[in-house]
C-alpha cells in the first residue's frame, strides 16, 4: 500500500545506464516521427529517421505508410544495402518495430534488436537528433506544410555537414571517414582533394570517444541526481505504473 499511496512523492527509481557506441554502424536507432498532414504531391505523412549512434549521422526518409513491412524494407534498401547491417538496432516499443517482419529481418542479418519503452526514451541519446529535426521542420515549413517532404534531403545534407561540437568533427566525417565536398567547394577547389580524407580511422574514432566521455559522465551525473537507487530481491512485490 505504501507504493500505491506514496510513490509519486519519491524520486523516480533507477540510475542512468547510458548506451555507449565505439565506432560507426555498431549501433543504429530507428525513430518514426508523428504523422503529419499528407504532402501535396507525394502524399507522404511519416518521416523515418535512421541514425548512427556513434556519429549521429542520420538518414531521413519520407513515407506514405508506416507499416512494419514498409519500414523494414526501407531500412534494408536505404541503409543496410549501402552501409551494411549494424551490430545492434535500437527502436521504441511501437507495434511496427516489434512485428514478426522486423524480428525476421534482425535474425536473418544477425542484428541484436533492442526495444526501449515508448514513454521512456532517455536510453536513446539520438532522441536529441530527432528533436532537432522536428524543430527544423517546424521552423522552416511554417508556410509549406504540404511540401515538407521535398526539403528533407536538404535537411539531411545540412545535418551531415554540420559540426558535431562534442566530437569536433562533422557527422559525415565521423561516419564515412571523410568530409563531404560542398557544391561551392567543388567550384573553387584547385587541389587533388586529399584534404577531405581523414586517413587514420582508429585515431579519428579514439579522438571522438575521448571527446564524448566527459559529456556522458556529466549527463549521467545530473540524471542520477533526480533518481534513487532501489535494490529489488527475488520474491519482492513491486508496483507497475501503467501509462494509459
Amino acid at each position: 500500500m505504501c507504493q500505491v499511496n506514496d510513490y509519486k512523492n519519491a524520486l523516480p527509481t533507477g540510475p542512468l545506464f547510458p548506451i555507449i557506441s565505439n565506432y560507426p554502424n555498431e549501433i543504429v536507432t530507428l525513430y518514426l516521427l508523428v504523422p503529419y498532414p499528407a504532402s501535396r504531391v507525394r502524399r507522404n505523412r511519416y518521416v523515418l529517421v535512421i541514425t548512427d549512434h556513434f556519429s549521429k549521422l542520420a538518414e531521413i526518409i519520407p513515407l506514405k505508410k508506416a507499416s512494419a513491412r514498409v519500414i523494414a524494407d526501407t531500412f534494408f534498401d536505404i541503409y543496410i544495402s549501402h552501409f551494411g547491417a549494424p551490430v545492434k538496432l535500437i527502436s521504441v516499443n511501437d507495434p511496427q518495430f516489434i512485428s514478426d517482419i522486423f524480428e525476421h529481418l534482425s535474425d536473418r542479418l544477425g542484428i541484436r534488436h533492442v526495444k526501449t519503452v515508448v514513454y521512456r526514451p532517455q536510453s536513446n541519446r539520438t532522441e536529441r537528433v530527432n528533436r532537432g529535426l522536428v524543430q527544423m521542420i517546424a521552423n522552416d515549413m511554417n508556410d509549406q506544410h504540404d511540401a515538407r517532404d521535398q526539403f528533407l534531403r536538404e535537411f539531411d545534407y545540412a545535418i551531415r555537414t554540420a559540426m558535431n561540437e562534442t566530437m569536433g568533427r562533422s557527422y559525415a566525417e565521423l561516419f564515412l571517414g571523410r568530409k563531404l565536398i560542398a557544391p561551392f567547394q567543388k567550384l573553387v577547389m584547385v587541389s587533388d582533394g586529399t584534404e577531405f580524407a581523414v586517413g587514420d580511422f582508429e585515431r579519428l574514432f579514439d579522438e571522438a570517444r575521448q571527446n564524448t566521455k566527459p559529456k556522458h559522465e556529466k549527463w549521467e551525473k545530473y540524471y542520477d541526481i533526480r533518481r534513487r537507487d532501489v535494490q529489488i530481491k527475488v520474491n519482492d512485490w513491486v508496483l507497475i505504473n501503467r501509462i494509459p
